[in-house]
């Protein structure tokens, strides 16, 4: 109970909660702009991970994830995505 008072104490004072509350209000701008409503239209009408296709492709930045993990994380972690 001691270490997660002290880590919950640390984490508060490094602002922590405010970050999650600025996350949560651009979350919502960014939803509710014309290229947000045209990329759930999109979802609605090819389905989600084609549209993040559509959206990511031409940046190269879609799939997995280049962050090496350890071989040991590769045991635990289970393969989610082709």
């Amino acid at each position: 109970m001691m270490a997660e008072l002290a880590l919950n104490s640390t984490l508060l004072a490094q602002g922590v909660a405010t970050s999650t509350l600025i996350s949560t209000v651009f979350d919502g701008i960014a939803r509710h702009t014309r290229e947000g409503y045209a990329f759930q239209q999109r979802a609605a009408e090819v389905g989600f991970r084609q549209v993040v296709a559509e959206r990511d492709d031409p940046y190269g930045d879609r799939g997995r994830s280049t962050f090496r993990q350890t071989s040991r994380l590769r045991k635990t972690v289970p393969e989610t995505l082709p």
